[in-house]
């Protein structure tokens, strides 16, 4: 689902790329009855009306690729690949700079507090999914062995059939 609405949220943007940003989103406020003039509002209308169209085009791509990789991981764990677990423990890692450039700016109990969540949560899922990939290691470790063991009583069986058909084969002949 955040893949297919970053994506919609990229489509939105392409549809706004030329236009006066400003005036688009005090119209939209205006129009849902939202005072623009109220503090937070006012930072939201002036940080829209910085971007550019460089910045627009480089927020499209990022939106992008965010939305790819979302739809690639949901897809991957829907049909239960495992690399796309491996994929969402990396996707989960690739918030930790941003996390950390935020705390460094304004250290936070709540932040230190999330980031160590965050870094917990990765290496635990990280060292699940290694006992997993272990424990399937062992597990056709074991299936080879029981294999190698079944191929060789069917070989022995077969040379044994093979001498007592041969036998019988030379008590007929004389």
């Amino acid at each position: 689902a955040k893949g297919l609405l970053a994506l919609a949220a990229v489509c939105g943007l392409l549809s706004l790329r030329h236009t006066d940003l400003h005036a688009v989103t005090d119209a939209f406020l205006l129009r849902h009855g939202i005072d623009p003039e109220r503090h937070y509002t006012r930072l939201f209308i002036e940080t829209v009306a910085r971007v550019t169209n460089h910045h627009a085009g480089q927020i499209i791509g990022v939106g992008v690729a965010y939305g790819l990789i979302r739809l690639a991981e949901g897809y991957g764990l829907w049909r239960g690949k495992h690399w796309a677990e491996w994929f969402a423990v990396i996707s989960a890692g690739l918030y930790l700079p941003m996390e950390l450039v935020s705390f460094a700016h304004r250290p936070r109990p709540f932040t230190a507090g999330i980031i160590l969540l965050n870094v917990v949560l990765i290496y635990y899922l990280g060292r699940l999914l290694a006992r997993q990939r272990a424990e399937r290691k062992r597990r056709l470790s074991a299936d080879m062995k029981s294999l190698a063991s079944v191929l060789l009583v069917l070989a022995f069986t077969a040379i044994k059939t093979s001498s007592a058909a041969d036998a019988i084969q030379t008590e007929e002949d004389s």
